[in-house]
């Protein structure tokens, strides 16, 4: 069994159009709800007395990066086993009833040797085990051991936590690269409450050459008013028919054709009047997003000196601990807090940036919500070491780092293993980034030009700005 970290938030893939969101996947465009494991769905119970229930697979989650005392890597074996040693089993393979066992006994053994709390988050883990193992027996199929062993690990109630069946486990891990062609549109979305928000429109797509642009709302598709979970999916050269809402304009019909789109999700990016830098992270789960924003931050300040920079982490889930310490490098260096888990706690260490040295430059950071994760323990560093000015509203203080058992038969195992301190001593696990500005309004329903986060945080900065120079000319006197 092989082990794999990261920090993200629960996200559950839906299908809508042919493209990837955040972490999207194989058949069409993979709109991502955030949040938590659906509550509304309606189970049904087989013939041999085993509930079971459709749902959504939720996606990958991030990789720590390593530290002095720790080195977790992709795909490196666990610190430390399940007792139970389990023969491989050929994935595709219809386990008899003592591989299913074996199975079983490997994901309960895991969680009791690694999981993060020694009390199990208030869960009995012994009883559980003595509740679930019966049921196994009553089990004929793989995909009914799946739903099983995932509605066990559910009962920890972590929002990390979670079982994967090998085709799922097979699909998240298509989805780190945030590069792939597929069928669609060519648009990144989220849900909002009326519709989907357009978060990433792909250059040369159906979508890009109809003039759809980030902040547009599909409120429709073909007619049927959409409330955030209807498909755009659809075979190649078929057509959709998008209702979109722009802020500040009209309500328009577009229709696409659905092609073959080549995908790669990336920061944005762009100056703002007084020399302020805005820079959108809305991931930090693709493998070479560190490595764009120390371009996209390089190109900035080449053009010339930044003045301020607004760095947007709303809607950002979480991702990969070396994304995040690649993208802190710019701003912080030496320790910044430390990761801890039942036996030992390890620094977390941020090394010189081979980017630009933004150390000392006015930050302000957004929030919402949705904000989780790593992209938590990015804001709130930056709150702390670089006196960065938190912008928004209170982030979702979910920020446990999981692990990925790989298991015997090719199925994936998250188990939430690692906590996290900043430097005061403060774990944002349940409270999260408390913003230094407070703005309780739903920004997605602003154009970019008119959004209050950005509105609030270009004032400060500016201010800031004021306020140097200020005091410089009085200086020099």
């Amino acid at each position: 069994m092989k082990q794999q970290p990261y920090a993200t938030n629960w996200l559950i893939l839906v299908w809508v159009g042919c493209l990837p969101i955040l972490l999207s996947g194989c058949f069409a465009s993979a709109r991502i709800v955030t949040g938590h494991p659906p509550t509304n769905m309606t189970p049904s119970v087989s013939a041999n007395g085993i509930e079971t229930v459709e749902t959504v697979l939720p996606p990958i989650e991030p990789e720590p990066t390593e530290t002095q005392t720790h080195q977790p890597s992709p795909l490196r074996a666990p610190t430390a086993r399940p007792t139970t040693t389990i023969a491989a089993i050929p994935p595709g393979t219809n386990m008899n009833l003592k591989q299913r066992q074996q199975l079983f006994e490997e994901v309960w053994q895991t969680i009791n040797e690694h999981y993060l709390y020694e009390d199990f988050h208030g869960v009995d883990w012994p009883a559980i085990r003595g509740e679930f193992a019966p049921l196994v027996t009553k089990t004929a199929t793989n995909e009914e051991l799946y739903i099983l062993l995932a509605r066990m690990v559910s009962r920890l109630n972590d929002q990390h936590s979670r079982f994967l069946s090998p085709g799922a486990a097979v699909q998240e891990q298509t989805l780190r690269s945030g590069r792939e062609t597929s069928v669609g549109v060519g648009i990144i979305t989220t849900p909002t409450e009326n519709g989907m928000m357009i978060q990433q429109v792909f250059p040369d797509s159906p979508a890009a050459l109809s003039g759809l642009r980030p902040r547009d709302r599909i409120v429709a598709i073909d007619g049927i008013p959409s409330a955030g979970s209807s498909d755009i999916h659809g075979p190649e050269g078929s057509q959709v028919r998008l209702t979109v809402m722009r802020p500040g304009d009209q309500i328009r019909d577009v229709v696409l054709v659905r092609r073959p789109v080549e995908t790669h999700i990336s920061p944005v990016a762009r100056r703002l009047d007084g020399d302020i830098g805005y820079l959108s992270i809305n991931t930090l789960w693709i493998n070479d997003m560190g490595e764009q924003v120390s371009g996209m931050l390089t190109d900035m300040v080449l053009d010339q000196p930044l003045h301020g920079l607004i760095l947007d982490l709303r809607g950002n889930q979480g991702g990969w601990r070396d994304v995040l310490t690649v993208v802190l490098s710019h701003f912080v260096q030496g320790e910044v807090g430390e990761f801890f888990d039942r036996h030992k706690r390890m620094p977390l260490l941020i090394n010189d940036s081979s980017g630009p040295d933004l150390r000392g430059l006015p930050l302000a950071v957004l929030v919402d919500e949705d904000t989780a994760s790593y992209a938590e323990l990015l804001a709130a560093i930056l709150q702390l070491e670089a006196n960065a000015h938190i912008v928004g509203m209170p982030s979702s203080g979910n920020t446990e780092t999981i692990y990925a058992y790989e298991l015997s038969n090719g199925a994936r195992l998250w188990v939430a293993q690692e906590g996290f301190r900043l430097r005061n001593g403060v774990n944002l696990e349940g409270t999260g980034v408390q913003p230094n500005l407070v703005i309780n309004v739903d920004w997605q329903q602003y154009s970019e030009q008119d959004d209050p986060h950005i509105q609030a945080a270009w004032h400060w900065l500016h201010q800031q700005v004021t306020s140097y120079k200020e005091q410089a000319w009085i200086t020099n006197r």
